[in-house]
């Protein structure tokens, strides 16, 4: 289990969903395979819903892939779920929660998802609610970012924090988690695969803007600031730096974990 405070997490992608987009190339890129695997999975649906729309890049690669299948989008942050309407005119749009999806039994072929569920406390509960409203025999394509991720933060973090401070570094899953939580949901997989992707920041601050810039700040429950947490953040900048940067910057690996399962007949 994750320790995740959602209103957290919904609080910071809602105050950032005016400047996601200009930060998002990686998660845009991410989109943009989900919508491939899609197409290949189930190349028309006439119904289709995505889980943590954000501003709508999944929504229009998925259009400009499918044949104009009925589209629905969900997301915690009703900041998000306000600016996915410039990209998906007509789609029905509703802010929830991906455990609890405000959609019927049944209700579409296609359920997608893109760079959502690491921010869940558990991916059962998620993965039971998209088999709970595909249709038997519907699939569900989706990309979260897996336990490799930001390792060269994470490391250079939990190497500057004093002796027995807590860590809270945020968790993500492993393949066999997604996997395990697949089975438990009901549904059959189909493909599931890792890719690292690297992406190169001027400097470690750069990366911590950026990564704010897209509202993915710290989502464990509990305080995060002060002249300790300062301290903290900045020998860890030294660290990361010392470690990993270079003429050309530092890099910040990001661990993607893509999948297609199906809902059994």
């Amino acid at each position: 289990m994750n320790r995740v405070d959602k209103a957290r997490v919904r609080e910071a992608f809602s105050r950032r969903a005016g400047t996601y987009d200009a930060h998002a190339r990686l998660q845009r890129e991410v989109a943009a395979e989900v919508a491939r695997l899609a197409a290949w999975a189930a190349p028309s649906p006439r119904r289709a819903l995505d889980v943590g729309i954000g501003t709508g890049a999944l929504a229009l690669a998925l259009r400009e892939r499918l044949s104009a299948p009925s589209l629905a989008g969900v997301d915690l942050a009703l900041g998000m779920a306000r600016a996915a309407r410039e990209r998906a005119p007509g789609a029905l749009l509703a802010a929830g929660d991906a455990e609890s999806l405000p959609f019927a039994d049944c209700a579409f072929d296609l359920v997608v998802s893109s760079s959502t569920f690491q921010w869940l406390p558990r991916l059962d509960a998620a993965f039971a609610e998209a088999r709970r409203v595909l249709a038997p025999g519907g699939r569900f394509a989706f990309a979260l970012f897996g336990a490799d991720t930001l390792c060269e933060l994470k490391a250079a973090w939990r190497a500057a924090l004093p002796p027995g401070a807590a860590d809270r570094t945020h968790r993500f899953f492993s393949t066999e988690e997604v996997e395990a939580a697949l089975a438990r949901g009901g549904l059959s997989v189909v493909r599931l695969f890792r890719q690292a992707r690297v992406a190169r920041h001027a400097d470690v601050r750069a990366l911590l803007a950026s990564l704010r810039g897209i509202g993915a700040g710290n989502a464990a429950p509990g305080p995060g600031s002060g002249l300790g947490a300062r301290r903290v953040t900045l020998a860890m900048m030294r660290i990361y730096a010392e470690l990993h940067g270079d003429a050309a910057g530092i890099p910040a690996t990001w661990d993607v974990v893509y999948g297609v399962a199906r809902r059994p007949e």
